[in-house]
Parts: C-alpha cells; sequence; structure tokens
C-alpha cells in the first residue's frame, strides 16, 4: 500500500506540474493520496502523558497512540477485547482478571502485565499530583493509595504472571469495562519512563518521538507546538495489517474561522469545530461535507462555592434560574444544541428559569437588587461563539441586578487559572468520557480532581456510591443525585453538546457516535 500511496501522490504532483488535470491539485488531494488525514484538532494538546492530560485535544491523539485493556467499538461505544484477549468476572463483581493477547510496544518489547501495574500507580502517586486521578478510584485501596496514606503495593492490581492481570475493585462499578478504555488507564512503558526519570515528576518531557514508546496503532514521529503534530503507523500494533492509514497530522488553529478557511483552501480533510455564521452557507451549498453529530457534552458555567456571596446558595440558584437557555442556544449557538435544564444529557427539567424569583432570592439572601454583592468574575478561553454566550448571560444576569465582568483569555492561562481555583465562574465544556451519567455526576464527588467547584456534599456522595451496587436501582439513585446537585446549584448548565465540522467525503468510517470517538485504525480513504 506504501509503494501504491507513493505512486499516485507522484501522479497527483505531476499532473499539478503538467496542468493535465485541469484542477489545483490541494495539500489535501496528495495527502489522501499518501494516506494521511489532516486534520484540525482545535488547540496544541497540553501535553502527550496520560496521566496529565485533560482535554479532548489529547485525547484525539492518545486514543491513536495507545491501547489499554478495552476499547469503544466505533460505530456502536460497547466496549471490545483489546490489550486484553479475553476476562473473567468473579460473582460479587469485584474481582477481574484479565488474559492479555500477545502484543508489543513500538519499540518491539511485549507488553506485560506489570505495565498496566506500573502505570496505574504512577497515576495515583500523590507526588504526581494527577487531576485525573479519580478516574482510577473504583480500585481497591485506590483513594488511600493516592492521599498517601497506604503504600502503592497496596493498590487492587497485581501481575499474576507476564501476560494475567488480576483487578480488585472498591466497590461494584457496572461501567467497568467502559472505564477502561480511557487514556488513564493506558499502560505505559516502565522501562522508558523510569530511564526518563518520569515516574513522579510532572515536568520531564518524555512524550518526545525519540523517547516516546506506545502500544497503539500509531507512533508520534513529530511535534512542533502551534504547526503540527504527526503520528504514523506503528508496524509493531497487533493488529497492524488492518489499519489502512499511513498516519495523520494533527494541525492545531487558532479560532474556527482560519480552520475554515483551511478546509476550503484543501489544506486539511476534517475541522475540529466550525464557525456557526457558516452553518446556513454549507447547509445551502455544501451540505456532502457539512456534519452535525449528537455528542455527549454538557456546557456549563462552574461556581467557586469557597468565593463570597457564591458560598450561598441562593446567590447561586439566582445565577441559574435567571437565565434564559433556549434563547442562546437558538439565537447565538446556532439551534445545533438543546438547552440544558439539568446538568448530565440527555437532561431533564430540573432548572426552572424565572428571573423574579432570582431577584427574590438575591434580596433573602441580603443582596437586594444585587446591592452589597461583588462584581463576579467569569473566565473562558478565547472562542468566539461561548464569548457571544458569556455576553448575553451578562446582560441576562444585569437585568436581575448580577454584576458579571467576562475575561476571556488564551487556554493556557485559562487552564491555570481554573486549575488553581482563581475564578468566580468559569466555563467547563466537559465531554463524556464513557458512556453513563457518572463520568458527569462523578465531577462533583468531594475527592474528584477535576471538582472544580470545590463543592463537598456527602448526601451527594454516598448517593452515587449506592447506585454502584449490585441491585441497586442505579437510575433512581442518580436522577436523585443529580435533583441535588441542581438544588446546590454549584454548576450552571446551559447547553448540551453536538459537533459541527466539515469533513471531506473522501473520508470513510467517520462514524457519528455520543463520544466523537474515532479511531483511526478503521478510518480511510476512498473516492465518493
Amino acid at each position: 500500500m506504501m509503494i501504491k500511496s507513493a505512486l499516485l501522490s507522484l501522479l497527483f504532483l505531476f499532473l499539478a506540474a503538467c496542468g493535465g488535470s485541469g484542477e489545483r491539485v490541494t495539500r489535501a488531494d496528495e495527502a489522501a493520496a499518501a494516506g494521511i488525514l489532516l486534520r484540525g484538532n482545535g488547540n496544541d494538546p497540553e501535553t502527550l502523558d496520560p496521566h496529565l492530560a485533560t482535554t479532548v485535544s489529547a485525547g484525539n491523539i492518545l486514543f491513536n497512540l495507545y491501547e489499554g485493556l478495552t476499547r469503544f467499538h466505533p460505530e456502536t461505544l460497547k466496549p471490545e477485547p483489546a490489550m486484553a484477549e479475553a476476562w473473567q468476572v468473579s460473582e460479587d463483581g469485584l474481582e477481574y482478571t484479565f488474559n492479555l493477547r500477545e502484543a508489543h510496544w513500538s519499540n518491539g518489547d511485549p507488553v506485560l502485565a506489570s505495565d498496566f501495574v506500573y502505570a496505574w500507580r504512577r497515576i495515583l502517586n500523590p507526588d504526581l499530583a494527577a487531576n485525573y486521578a479519580y478516574m482510577l478510584f473504583a480500585l481497591e485501596n485506590a483513594g488511600a493509595v493516592h492521599d498517601g496514606n497506604l503504600p502503592r503495593e497496596d493498590l487492587g492490581v497485581e501481575a499474576v504472571d507476564e501476560r494475567t492481570l488480576r483487578v480488585r475493585l472498591e466497590r461494584p462499578v457496572p461501567y467497568f469495562l467502559s472505564l477502561l478504555t480511557h487514556w488513564t488507564w493506558f499502560p505505559l512503558h516502565e522501562r522508558s519512563l523510569v530511564a526518563a526519570g518520569a515516574t513522579t515528576d510532572r515536568t520531564v518531557l518524555w512524550t518526545r518521538p525519540e523517547t516516546m514508546v506506545v502500544n497503539g496503532a500509531f507512533r508520534l514521529t513529530e511535534w512542533q507546538p502551534g504547526n503540527h503534530l504527526r503520528i504514523r503507523k506503528n508496524e509493531r500494533y497487533w493488529q497492524a495489517e488492518t489499519v489502512e492509514l499511513n498516519g495523520a497530522d494533527f494541525i492545531p488553529y487558532a479560532d474556527a474561522d482560519t480552520e475554515e478557511r483551511a478546509f476550503r483552501g484543501g489544506a486539511i480533510h476534517l475541522t475540529y469545530s466550525f464557525p456557526l455564521q457558516r452553518l446556513n452557507h454549507y447547509r445551502k451549498n455544501q451540505p456532502e461535507v457539512l456534519r452535525i453529530d449528537p455528542y455527549l457534552q454538557s456546557n456549563a458555567w462552574v461556581i467557586n462555592v469557597k468565593r463570597p456571596g457564591l458560598d450561598d446558595v441562593r446567590v447561586r440558584k439566582a445565577l441559574a434560574i435567571s437565565i434564559d437557555r433556549r434563547r442562546i442556544t437558538e439565537r447565538v449557538l446556532g439551534n445545533v444544541r438543546e438547552p440544558a435544564f439539568s446538568y448530565a444529557p440527555p437532561g431533564r427539567d430540573l432548572l426552572r428559569e424565572d428571573p423574579d424569583a432570582a431577584r427574590a432570592l438575591l434580596a433573602e439572601a441580603g443582596y437586594p437588587k444585587g446591592e452589597g454583592l461583588p462584581e463576579l468574575e467569569l473566565i473562558l478561553p478565547a472562542a468566539r461563539d461561548w464569548v457571544r454566550v458569556a455576553e448575553v448571560l451578562q446582560q441576562q444576569w444585569a437585568r436581575v441586578g448580577l454584576r458579571v465582568q467576562i475575561n476571556s483569555m488564551e487556554r493556557t492561562t485559562y487552564f491555570s487559572r481554573r486549575r488553581e481555583g482563581a475564578f468566580d465562574l468559569c466555563f467547563l465544556g466537559w465531554v463524556g468520557d464513557y458512556p453513563d451519567p457518572e463520568t458527569f455526576l462523578g465531577l462533583f464527588r468531594t475527592e474528584a480532581g477535576n471538582n472544580l467547584a470545590q463543592w463537598s456534599n456527602a448526601t451527594y456522595d454516598e448517593l452515587l456510591d449506592q447506585a454502584a451496587l449490585p441491585g441497586a436501582d442505579r437510575a433512581a439513585l442518580l436522577a436523585e443525585a443529580e435533583a441535588l446537585l441542581m438544588e446546590e446549584v454549584p454548576v450552571i448548565p446551559v447547553a448540551f453538546g453536538s459537533t459541527q465540522f466539515l469533513l471531506d467525503p473522501r473520508v470513510k468510517n467517520w462514524h457519528p457516535n455520543l463520544l466523537d470517538h474515532h479511531p483511526l485504525r478503521v478510518v480511510k480513504f476512498q473516492e465518493p
């Protein structure tokens, strides 16, 4: 296939030089002929360390560089065998025994059960301070290991032999096989990380092409921040013979307008985002390249409940019920998203919209017409659509006496401020890590590293724990937990998600699914 692709690429270049085709040959044409996907990927990933990454931009790359015990089917999202070819589960649902397939790292070393043990102990090491460490709290003793109260050897995972991994859970987790697909559960090549000194030092840059050893369908070959990140086919991947792409270039764009122009000019095959003001144009003139797919996402504003005024639930509730969500989704967001009256999609009517009740709550809290309440700062990354949403919210809040200053900023600064809790309100566009309400509701557990609101409620935590028990009425308990979340309002949901992007019709097997999960191992080029 490599020879064929190279010949096709040369043919394209020859025709372009001679004018024989009568049409301009674009960069996207040449890349398609070479089997290289060119895709927009939002901003540069903040890191490629699977234990420190928290963004979709990073996840889009990591899912192609690594593979965990299980992986999602690209169409149905059902967990299927990956590094584990089979597993057995105890009757009480607390012990899993995984039988690993014969697979190799990109440097030729075998993937071992001990690579999972090393990786899981690493992310839970308190010295690493991984925000996503709580994803592994289902493991026996994980919380205590993460807090430094138990040695890492007490974590509920052991390598029985080179290809047998035994896992013990703290409590039953009905969605455990889906949870294992997330990048926080990926194995790591112990020898290369130890050699780099990266086990507990988060500042060590071990994720470079010359030092990054991976087990996925692709490997990292080049990364020029602000320009491109290149991955190429990993010939040592256990299913390499079924992978049709030769690689992909992930290209960051500062904004959706620049990215759309790049697509229009033939510089990329796929956009990460889309300027909504161009929606009607593509609907009318090029519907074959426009994709609007459902997305398991909740777009909201997190409230820092430790801030003066915001520590009063009445003020938080006034913020939540004084906004007109339908106006925002229809007039600002292009009518491609559903308004959110609860936090976890697909949503329930748990919040009402009542500006008069918001004014009454403010007065009851001692802030009539907002008097005496400090001006609130709302922070968000400089994304035009959500800045426009913030401006509408600012107007709606002002009508009930709430003064809010908008501070849009560069993404690195935004993530730093968010991580440090240096905000009153901050934007949170959370994408589900797996298809279960826990991926949203779990964010607000007391111990969750991504609990940006710093909200804590023992009843809420207990409801989520009870929902995981065998025989529990899971749906009812999760519904009760979400009702409590919306009563205490540490987060203000505004809209649920959808993905809007442009896709070259030659790109096949880009299946719509709720997680926007598109493993490149199944993607290929084919003339429409």
